[in-house]
């Protein structure tokens, strides 16, 4: 029974003096930082780009000539680094003394807010250690400073205040807005544009190509388009940038929504006349239809010709012509004596209002066709107007109305 006792007594005592060492360890752990640190260190990529992430990879040298153990890294920084993304710690076991042969990874989560500059995390290794005075607990700290740049990011939509939407059938002027919403300078960029099947693209530039792009400007680009129906149709924008460096290059693909509202479309056939050279006032008459969608209002109709045809009264009005509708329009013209048998382009210009279009806007399009003028038996020229429709350059216009005395409507009757 006294030598279990005295047993006892003995492990407690031990136990005593390790705690005692392992307190009087800790405490001095602040003077005895240092003996790991890194080594063989890369950061990548190089530079690190925020908005993206960060791998470290190093190797461990212990500088004591005896091993530690249980040691614990922890990475430690300021924000917007660590305090984002942080990291838990990593247990390590037995470093030998020397270089350590394994190499360890950290991935790191780079805000994309991060502004560019130096960044530095600190490694900070706490381990065990046999002393001459027993055990003790020490503290390495090994900073790694690297740099990041910061990432810009380029946004491509396209803007039109006025209309809202695009009118199908109809070709109409957007904007192409290229913003940079990124963090940083973004040079080189090169903006494509294509249509989707239903639309289509009618500029001759439809690339557009800004040598630099700080964060927040935004560039607008003109881009012609056409709509088939109404409903919605889309454009896509390949778009290429690099970092402010020209080390990095950045690709992506968007695409861009329009609306495309229904609108009223002209078909308009002709009436072949024979019409006596040197004669005036005679008619020429055409059928006009709508084949769209919504009712034209307001329309006016402009003949225009070249020699020897000449427009006498040339312009006609119809007050209303809904979706299907149809309407004879004449026009009045002259033919030249000296008129010889050849083919002469005649072209009609439309101009209307639609109830979905705003108070201040107008409508207008074209319609092209060839005038073929024959020698007549019995030696007169006889002129026949060929329905031959050569270009359906139908586009739209934005007119303000003038407040005073100016772009009232006339009235919607049948005039010469």
């Amino acid at each position: 029974m006294k030598t279990a006792t005295k047993e006892m007594a003995c492990r407690r005592a031990l136990f005593a003096m390790a705690a005692f060492w392992l307190i009087v360890g800790m405490a001095a752990a602040g003077s005895e930082g240092g003996a790991l640190s890194l080594a063989n260190v890369s950061v990548s990529p190089n530079p690190v780009m925020a908005g993206g992430n960060a791998t470290i990879r190093f190797r461990i040298y212990n500088s004591y000539d005896f091993w530690v153990y249980n040691v614990n890294l922890q990475p430690t920084g300021s924000y917007p680094l660590i305090d984002v993304s942080p990291l838990s710690s990593y247990h390590m076991g037995q470093i030998n003394p020397g270089l350590n042969m394994g190499y360890l990874n950290y991935t790191i989560a780079i805000p994309n807010t991060t502004p560019s500059g130096v960044y530095t995390l600190a490694f900070t290794a706490t381990h065990y250690a046999y002393a001459a005075q027993g055990v003790d607990v020490a503290t390495s700290s090994m900073p790694l400073s690297f740099y990041v740049q910061n990432r810009p990011s380029i946004k491509v939509v396209a803007s039109n205040p006025q209309p809202a939407a695009l009118y199908a059938g109809h070709n109409q002027t957007i904007d192409i807005v290229i913003e940079n919403t990124g963090y940083g300078t973004a040079r080189n960029v090169s903006v494509s544009v294509s249509a989707a099947p239903g639309a289509s693209v009618l500029s001759s530039v439809t690339g557009f190509f800004v040598s630099n792009l700080t964060q927040g400007q935004v560039v607008e680009e003109p881009l012609l388009v056409s709509a088939e129906s109404a409903g919605s149709a889309r454009l896509f924008a390949n778009i290429t940038y690099y970092s402010s460096d020209l080390k990095q290059r950045f690709s992506s693909a968007q695409s861009l929504d329009l609306s495309v509202a229904p609108a009223a479309q002209f078909d308009i056939t002709g009436e072949s006349s024979t019409l006596v050279p040197g004669s005036t006032d005679l008619p020429v008459t055409f059928k006009v239809r709508n084949t769209g969608s919504v009712t034209a209002q307001g329309v006016q109709l402009n003949l225009q010709s070249t020699y020897p045809i000449t427009p006498i009264s040339s312009t006609y009005y119809i007050n209303d012509l809904a979706p299907g509708a149809t309407a004879n329009v004449t026009f009045l013209v002259s033919v030249d004596s000296q008129g010889v048998p050849s083919t002469y382009p005649v072209t009609i210009y439309e101009q209307w209002k639609q109830p979905n279009g705003a108070v201040s806007q107008q409508f207008s399009g074209s319609n092209n066709y060839y005038v073929v003028v024959n020698q007549a038996s019995g030696g007169y020229a006889e002129v026949a107007i060929v329905v031959v429709v050569v270009a359906g350059a139908a586009y739209m216009v934005f007119k303000r109305m003038k407040a005073k005395g100016k772009g009232k409507e006339k009235p919607a009757a049948k005039g010469k």
